[in-house]
């Protein structure tokens, strides 16, 4: 691995093994151990801000890996599907874990989490396009 493709992978990619590293370990705490939430939307808010975050963190790992020119131009849709995939795992191992459920409602919002993220990454990447595309309209003409 030559030094361009390490410094990328830290940059890129270990992010988003991480994170998904810290999903798996809050999934593997038994119920018992959380405190009632006082808060009647924590936990969904908890899964919006985790897969929200896991997404764009695997878009940022696909994006800008030097791999697969597929995985690079496709990556806005690929991390869509290994978010739902990995939430619907997360659901899975939890059902494993004293005290916790699988629940199809928080693969939803997962889901639903990813959906909005990817939304906001298209249309700004739709705005960055069209600001270059007017800044070389904007060049020809000088």
């Amino acid at each position: 691995m030559n030094l361009k493709r390490s410094t990328s992978f830290f940059k890129n990619q270990l992010p988003a093994i991480l994170w998904m590293a810290l999903i798996f370990t809050l999934s593997s705490i038994p119920g018992s151990a959380y405190a009632p939430y006082e808060f009647p939307y924590a936990h969904t808010i908890a899964h919006t801000i985790l897969f929200g975050v896991l997404y764009f963190l695997l878009y940022r790992a696909f994006k800008y890996q030097s791999y697969s020119r597929l995985f690079a131009d496709f990556s806005t849709v690929i991390a869509f599907f290994v978010v739902v995939l990995y939430g619907m795992s997360d659901e899975y191992h939890q059902s494993f874990v004293p005290g916790r459920s699988e629940k199809l409602s928080n693969v939803l919002n997962d889901t639903i989490a990813a959906l909005i993220v990817f939304i906001a990454i298209v249309i700004y990447e739709k705005f960055i396009r069209s600001r270059q595309s007017a800044a070389r309209e904007i060049q020809k003409t000088m």
